[in-house]
């Protein structure tokens, strides 16, 4: 049981990691799921209940941390309101028509699209759309630390 166990937690980490990049997977949900079946084919017990309580916090994190990045980027570089849309907005239309990367040029694009469309100068429309794009990267990478983290809790307990 200890190497299906080994081999589900790895799957669901390797995936996630995939779905971190490529954002059409649900990529740290994936790898949370994925620890919380070796816990259960290992037993609950041996593995236990704290650190895959951690798991599961740490996915929920990622996910927050997901939904501010755009919002949080755009705003430390100065976008307003219809930034802040558009660079979400932006995100999702990248992540649809230019898999996998197409969230951070997305995001780029929308913010700097909708700031001209509300009457910002070039200048500072393209300041709203770096930070947007620097959030959505900064999002990312923290992801792929999140799954990075779920690895070496997970990893120690199913062996």
């Amino acid at each position: 049981m200890t190497i299906l166990a080994m081999v589900v937690l790895v799957l669901g980490l390797l995936v996630g990691l995939v779905g971190v990049v490529a954002p059409v997977l649900p990529g740290v949900p994936v790898a949370a799921a994925g620890a919380v079946l070796a816990a259960w084919i290992v037993g609950f017990d041996r593995f236990g209940l704290g650190p895959l309580a951690f798991i599961v916090g740490l996915a929920v994190l990622a996910q927050l941390i997901d939904l501010a990045g755009n919002w949080v980027g755009a705003r430390v570089y100065g976008a307003r309101r219809a930034g802040l849309w558009g660079g979400v907005l932006g995100s999702l239309v990248g992540l649809i028509f230019f898999p996998p990367f197409g969230f951070l040029l997305g995001a780029l694009v929308g913010a700097v699209l909708f700031e001209l469309a509300g009457g910002r100068p070039l200048d500072e429309a393209l300041r709203a759309g770096v930070g947007a794009f620097v959030g959505a990267l900064g999002g990312t990478v923290a992801k792929v630390l999140i799954v990075i983290a779920m690895a070496v809790i997970g990893i120690p307990r199913v062996l």
